[in-house]
């Protein structure tokens, strides 16, 4: 998409709104409780997050956050009640929802002068996902199957892409659920988080092949961006080895620099420019519990996507967008060559104050 098909589909970037619901009612709109600046931070492989600040509603004859129509402002923003924000542009009806979650933190300060006000801040649905360690295992069962099972201890709908290889056993070793799901995505080369206009939890291949959501321009619709190649973390290949019990042969599986996943055939990847840059590359090789040659081939190609994914990283800073969320692509331009190109998103911050509304964002790319 186009800035000026976005620009149409946003009002032109005029007048920034949000609207923040608690327990299903807005709180400036239905309740008379001010709120000046809201924050949403959603990423990869984590909970999104949110935060907003209560202004002017404290008494200081009665000594309480009160609402306009008097009523206890700490008695609706008790800890685990449901936060809906949603933001953009002009009419309310419009705006888009960036994040549906619970409270879990309140703060405030009584300074020598001016009146308190509440920072509220908490967790999209995937919070639960994030507390105790636990240890459990499943026979027979992919690594979605698992992923489907723990989604619906925590009521979570789902958007799960089935994973090939149905293993033996599957173990959780004193690890939270959240901690767990993310062992498994890794090893499939897949990305999880709570996509938010549907409020599913999301577990699938990243979505790095596609157009660009929008396109931003340095100097007009792109305010600053700092990216950074860095051959570190780089491999030019990657062998898993396992053992066939039965046939007492060992299993290999190997990915090398070019198969990476996004990779665009006329740019170079980090594994390749690795493998200019010192003449021979690197070879990781892993001994992992594999049980097929094609396990053993994905396992080896998630390992060289994971390192592949760190070669070129960036931050950015736009005009407001609701569009640019995580498991995306932004297609960035008017910076020249190399770094004119598609990006894949993995983090945003949406932000709405009295500056305006802005949006920063991560990404994170296998070519340059």
């Amino acid at each position: 998409m186009e800035f000026a098909e976005a620009s149409e589909r946003n009002g032109a970037f005029y007048v920034p709104a949000f609207v923040v619901k608690v327990g299903g009612q807005a709180l400036t709109q239905d309740l008379a409780i001010g709120v000046s600046q809201v924050e949403v931070d959603l990423m990869l492989g984590g909970a999104g997050r949110f935060s907003f600040t209560v202004v002017e509603t404290y008494d200081l004859e009665r000594r309480a956050f009160l609402s306009g129509y008097g009523q206890s402002v700490l008695e609706l923003l008790r800890f685990g009640a449901a936060v809906e924000i949603h933001l953009g542009y002009g009419d309310h009806s419009a705006l888009i929802r960036m994040i549906r979650g619970v409270i879990t933190e309140i703060s405030t300060s009584f300074a020598e002068s001016g009146t308190p006000e509440l920072s509220v801040a908490g967790y999209d649905n995937m919070f639960p996902m994030t507390l105790g360690k636990r240890s459990q295992s499943w026979a027979n069962v992919s690594d979605s199957d698992v992923v489907n099972l723990l989604a619906r201890e925590h009521n979570l709908s789902t958007r799960v892409e089935p994973t090939t290889e149905k293993h033996a056993q599957i173990e959780q070793n004193q690890e939270s659920d959240i901690e767990f799901v993310k062992k498994l995505a890794a090893r499939n080369h897949y990305e999880f988080f709570i996509d938010p206009p549907s409020g599913s939890l999301s577990f699938g291949p990243p979505k790095d092949r596609q157009a660009g959501v929008v396109s931003l321009r340095w100097g007009e619709s792109l305010l600053n961006f700092k990216p950074e190649a860095n051959l570190a973390a780089q491999v030019s290949s990657v062998e898993v080895y396992g053992w066939d019990p039965q046939s007492k042969k060992p299993i290999v599986g190997k990915a090398v620099a070019g198969e990476e996943s996004g990779s665009e055939g006329t740019r170079t990847s980090g594994g390749a420019a690795l493998q200019t840059a010192t003449g021979k590359g690197a070879v990781l090789q892993l001994r992992q519990p594999v049980f097929t040659e094609a396990e053993a081939r994905r396992r080896a190609e998630a390992v060289l996507n994971d390192h592949a994914k760190r070669f070129l990283t960036g931050e950015a800073e736009s005009i407001g967008l609701p569009d640019l969320l995580p498991d995306r692509n932004v297609a960035i331009g008017n910076l020249g060559e190399p770094f004119s190109k598609t990006y894949y998103i993995q983090q945003t911050t949406h932000k709405i104050d009295g500056n305006g509304y802005r949006t920063r964002f991560k990404v994170k790319e296998t070519s340059l």
